[in-house]
């Protein structure tokens, strides 16, 4: 491009075309690096709360109570908690191997049939079949 030749009309519109495609050129570059910081905070995440798992599971195995450990990050305890990050875990479950399982872990299954009802009609869980949950997507 022959930059002698061109008005001081075209040297502006050029300039100004040039800001704009290096404003959209560090815009897609941000939303590279956002999405690959977004996948690294998921894994932290993801290896944090397996760490803290084994030692409760640890402290379980000892006889220990551990306060909170159906916590999902949401500030949500308790059974409701406790099937959500289960169903996250294992995928899907009847309720009877959800019942199991949360005995297991020293959580009270009293009103389990109640508690899915209610966390489906939130749209936490979704029922495959009759007895049947998985967390919802």
């Amino acid at each position: 491009m022959d930059f002698n030749n061109m008005t001081a009309d075209d040297l502006y519109k050029l300039a100004k075309q040039r800001e704009v495609d290096e404003r959209k050129w560090i815009a897609e570059e941000n939303k590279q690096k956002i999405a690959e910081l977004r996948e690294e905070r998921k894994q932290l995440q993801a290896r944090h709360k397996k760490e803290i798992n084994e030692v409760n599971s640890r402290i379980r195995a000892l006889g220990g109570k551990v306060a909170g450990t159906s916590t999902t990050g949401k500030g949500r305890t308790g059974i409701s908690a406790a099937i959500v990050e289960l169903l996250d875990e294992v995928g899907e479950l009847d309720t009877t191997a959800i019942r199991e399982k949360l005995d297991s872990i020293g959580v009270s299954v009293g009103n389990l049939g109640q508690t899915l009802a209610y966390l489906k009609k939130n749209g936490k869980v979704d029922s495959v079949s009759r007895g049947v949950y998985k967390k919802s997507e």
